[in-house]
C-alpha cells in the first residue's frame, strides 16, 4: 500500500533559493525557510504565524555545519536579534502555528525536543548547550510528538536532514550539481564530469571563498594564494592554524586575503585556518562537481 504525503512549496519571487513558504496537506503549521539576506523582506510576508520554533543552520554545498534551534512568540521578527548576535547562520528554518495549536505548555516542550536531537544527531556543530526540561502534561506528549515528527519530515523533505552524518559523501551526478545558496538541483549549470582528481577544491562557507589541493603522496592540503580568510572566528589556541593566523596576518580582523600558498598537515587544519571554529576538512573542501575531498580520494576507491 502506497502512502502518500502531499507538501506544497511557494517561492517568493520565484526564486528556488530564495524565501519558501511550505504546508502539509491536512496539517496547520506553516514551514517559512529564510535566507539571512533576505530577512527584510521575509518579514513583509502578510498572515505569517508568530509561535513556534525554529532552526539557525550554518548550511552550503548541501552539508549542514552548524545548528541552533530555539523558540519564538514573534515569528519572523525573533530573527532580528539572531542576525546581530549570531553570525554563523545563513538560512533560518521557521515551524509557525497559533497560539490555539501550538500552546505555551506545548511549545516549551516542543522547542525542548528539537534541542535535545541537535544535540544528539548529526556530525554538524550545535550552539545548544543544555537541553531544557520543562513539564508538559501528558495530555499534550502525543501533541507534542507528532509535531516534533511533522517538523523533522519537512527538514528532510527541504533537503536539511538534521539526522544526516555527513562522512557519508553525496553521490557525484553528470551535469548538475547541488547549489551552494540552497538545497536543489540546477539543471542549467554545466559541470565537467570527468576524474578529479588532479582538480581544486573549494569552500564557501559563510560567504568565505578559499580555494585548495590536495597532495595524496604526501598526505598535505595546500591552501592557495588568492583565498579568503575568516578571522572574525576564532580557532583553538596552540594549533597549527592558530599559529598561523598570528604569524600571517599579526592582529588583524575580518577577512583577509591569503598572500601566498600555505600548506597544512591535514584537509581539517586547512579549513579551520581558513574558517575558523571546528571543521572536517573531508567533508568542507568540495570540487567542482560537488564530490567532498573524502569521496574522491578515500570512499571512492573502497
Amino acid at each position: 500500500m502506497i502512502k502518500l504525503t502531499t507538501m506544497t512549496v511557494q517561492l517568493i519571487d520565484c526564486r528556488p533559493d530564495g524565501i519558501r513558504i511550505c504546508h502539509v496537506e491536512g496539517e496547520s503549521l506553516i514551514t517559512v525557510v529564510v535566507p539571512r539576506d533576505l530577512l527584510s523582506k521575509a518579514k513583509q510576508l502578510p498572515d505569517i504565524p508568530k509561535r513556534g520554533i525554529y532552526y539557525l543552520l550554518d548550511e552550503g554545498h548541501g552539508v549542514i555545519s552548524r545548528v541552533y534551534a530555539g523558540q519564538t512568540t514573534q515569528g519572523l521578527r525573533r530573527l532580528d536579534a539572531h542576525k546581530s548576535a549570531k553570525d554563523f547562520w545563513n538560512t533560518s528554518v521557521m515551524f509557525l502555528d497559533d497560539e490555539v495549536n501550538i500552546d505555551r505548555d506545548v511549545l516549551d516542550a516542543l522547542e525542548a525536543n528539537a534541542i535535545d536531537y541537535v544535540r544528539k544527531h548529526g556530525s554538524y556543530e550545535t550552539d545548544n548547550s543544555d537541553t531544557p526540561q520543562p513539564y508538559v502534561s501528558p495530555y499534550k506528549e502525543q501533541t507534542v510528538q507528532s509535531l516534533h515528527r511533522s517538523i523533522l519530515f519537512r527538514m528532510a523533505a527541504l533537503g536539511y536532514d538534521l539526522n544526516r552524518i555527513e562522512d557519508v559523501p553525496p553521490r557525484p551526478r553528470a551535469n548538475c550539481a547541488r547549489r551552494h545558496d540552497g538545497p536543489g538541483y540546477d539543471l542549467n549549470r554545466i559541470e565537467d564530469v570527468h576524474s578529479s582528481e588532479d582538480k581544486l577544491f573549494h569552500t564557501r562557507k559563510k560567504g568565505v571563498v578559499a580555494t585548495g589541493r590536495y597532495d595524496e603522496r604526501a598526505d598535505t592540503f595546500v591552501v592557495l594564494a588568492g583565498s579568503q580568510v575568516d578571522l572574525s572566528r576564532p580557532v583553538l589556541k596552540s594549533s597549527i592554524a592558530a599559529d598561523r593566523r598570528c604569524e600571517l596576518f599579526g592582529d588583524a580582523e575580518g577577512i583577509c586575503l591569503l598572500g601566498n600558498n600555505q600548506s597544512f598537515n591535514s584537509p581539517s587544519a586547512a579549513a579551520v585556518f581558513v574558517l575558523g571554529g571546528s571543521q572536517n576538512g573531508w567533508i568542507e573542501w568540495i570540487n567542482d562537481q560537488g564530490q567532498t575531498l573524502d569521496y574522491v580520494y578515500r570512499r571512492k576507491k573502497d
